[in-house]
């Protein structure tokens, strides 16, 4: 009995360890394409739906895809009515697992490991890539040819078998007991929200369909059980997530639970002496086997509660914004993600974000200590007394943007994806030492005030115009940052040609007027001096555009505009 229970949880383990690998390599070798898969979510839901379904058969979790939901949604890539359209696909795309452990091809087994061990040896990271696909769904049909096989033994037992009799959901008169059913969607409920995964879930209750455990009417109710345990991932990656994103996964907790409500009001409905779902399900099956059955009933049940709930994902989205409103009537979009991090195209591109709006702080401080020698209005006073503070809130950015990258390397990571990283990181480090220059600068007109010293007129008409050349570069580069062009590139590159000749000239004939005694030695070295710091901050600009520009070389078309901007 030991030994048999241990064969049994043994399978389980290799079936769950084999969607993970399939998972893995699929995500892997789709994971350049996602970037175009999330421009459709701003379209209407329908394809939002189409989409939501295409994402989850790719990475086989409709849990994964829900957190992979509320991290866009928290970072701002969707709004609440998208994210609704992608959970409901998600719904459906998540039944794949369940069609697919339902055929009977348990020759398949041997030859995908011995398949996809071959691949592992190709130095080609694609076909390393599709080696753990293939690999995967030999221990997917391995697992469940275990649990299948020693279930059946179990099944013999008259213990065992009376404990599934509890909760058995055979119609009495054409009618399932509530009592039954209740017991069996609550047992469904639990089962997943510890194994956390609905696909796992519905192999186990298909194993143990396989082995005459379970009749189809009670595996039904699991199955149905399954569907709203599985929100309960979607709920916990939303706990530290702004208020629209704890929406949306209201909204999947929500609409799995209508869902269930709908089937189950199906089942006072009779149709051949049982509940009109079964009837349905059995015609669909051609009477077939009961895990074609089971499988075809789980994708019965989220196609059709999703064109039942398709046209009111308004009202429920007005119903999730009412139960959790936006209190401040502001929300806070994070850029850095955490449950982007496994998607990381997209964690690449949301980092340039991030660095967007570190280079517009670090400019702000740069633009305010410049303006302190000639254009110190009252507005730019309130902000040079906030300048030591917004200089930790830079630091704070840099490690902020460097430990996130951290993390993301320590994903499984294309080439490409990899070599990007360093890129973001010194540009990181470039916008944190712009921002450090901003001390510099105060320093040295602090020093130009405390003793009345003014630049003669020639200069003071140099240091505006380099002033105002400098500001035109960080803006370009802040937008090269999130949409790189090159004619972004090339207007960059004359900008930084231009302000190199006016500070080599002006450097020249700043010394001249030493020289010849039109300039005061002490405001002439200070003047130098602040030249300097104009070199300084270009330079970094010019590193920042440069690693931009490599950064997108391989991402020509920018990824869909940031919603929260």
């Amino acid at each position: 009995m030991f030994a048999t229970t241990m064969q049994v949880f043994g399978g389980l383990a290799i079936f769950i360890y084999g969607m993970k690998l399939m998972s893995d390599g699929l995500h892997q070798v789709a994971g350049e394409k996602m970037r175009g898969i999330l421009r459709m979510f701003s379209a209407n839901p329908l394809i939002a739906i189409f989409s939501g379904a295409a994402v989850t058969c790719v990475i086989q979790s409709s849990s994964a895809s829900t957190v992979m939901v509320i991290g866009f949604v928290n970072a701002g890539l969707l709004s609440l009515v998208q994210a609704m359209g992608l959970i409901f696909g998600a719904n459906i795309g998540t039944t794949i697992t369940a069609q697919l452990v339902a055929f009977d091809i348990t020759w398949i087994i041997m030859p995908s490991i011995i398949a996809g061990l071959l691949l592992s040896f190709s130095k080609q990271q694609k076909l390393a890539n599709w080696s753990e696909t293939i690999v995967g769904l030999g221990f997917l049909f391995l697992g469940m040819e275990f649990m299948s096989g020693e279930l059946k033994t179990l099944a013999k037992l008259d213990a065992f078998k009376s404990a599934f009799l509890t909760f058995q959901c055979t119609p009495v008169d054409g009618m399932i007991p509530i009592g039954s059913l209740l017991g069996a969607v609550l047992i469904g409920v639990l089962a997943t929200m510890i194994i956390q995964s609905s696909s796992a879930c519905s192999g186990i209750v298909i194993a143990l369909g396989a082995s005459g455990l379970l009749d189809v009417y009670t595996a039904v109710a699991l199955i149905l059980g399954s569907n709203i345990g599985t929100t309960i991932t979607a709920q916990l990656a939303a706990m530290t997530a702004n208020r629209v994103a704890k929406q949306a996964a209201l909204a999947h907790t929500l609409f799995n639970v209508l869902g269930v409500f709908i089937i189950c009001g199906t089942f006072l409905i009779k149709w051949g002496g049982e509940p009109a779902f079964f009837t349905l399900i059995k015609k669909i099956s051609l009477n077939g086997e009961l895990p074609r059955q089971i499988a075809n009933a789980h994708t019965v049940f989220n196609v059709f509660t999703t064109l039942i709930l398709l046209p009111f994902i308004p009202l429920l989205a007005k119903i999730c914004e009412k139960v959790i409103p936006v209190s401040s009537g502001k929300i806070k979009y994070q850029y850095l993600e955490p449950h982007l991090l496994d998607a990381p195209p997209i964690a690449l591109t949301q980092t340039t974000y991030a660095l967007r709006r570190m280079l517009q702080k670090a400019w702000k401080m740069i633009d305010c200590s410049l303006n302190l020698y000639n254009r110190n209005d009252s507005k730019n006073q309130i902000m040079a007394r906030q300048l030591e503070k917004r200089e930790a809130d830079i630091d704070e950015r840099q490690k902020n943007i460097t430990e996130y990258l951290s993390q993301l390397m320590g994903k499984r990571l294309t080439l490409n994806e990899a070599a990007q990283i360093p890129l973001l990181l010194h540009c990181t480090n470039d916008v944190e030492r712009i921002g450090d220059h901003t001390a510099i600068i105060c320093k040295i007109i602090n020093e130009l005030q405390q003793n009345d010293l003014k630049f003669s007129a020639n200069a003071e008409k140099e240091y505006d115009l380099l002033h105002d050349t400098l500001a035109e570069i960080a803006e370009i580069s802040t937008e090269i940052l999130t949409c790189c062009t090159p004619q972004l590139l090339q207007k960059s590159a004359i900008l930084h040609g231009k302000i190199t000749q006016l500070l080599d000239d002006f450097e020249t004939g700043h010394i001249s007027r030493i020289k010849n005694g039109e300039c005061r030695p002490q405001v002439g070295l200070l003047y130098l001096d602040l030249l300097a710091e104009f070199r300084k901050i270009s330079r970094h600009l010019l590193n920042i555009t440069e690693r931009a520009g490599a950064f997108y070389e391989n991402f020509n078309t920018p990824l869909t505009k940031n919603i929260s901007e």
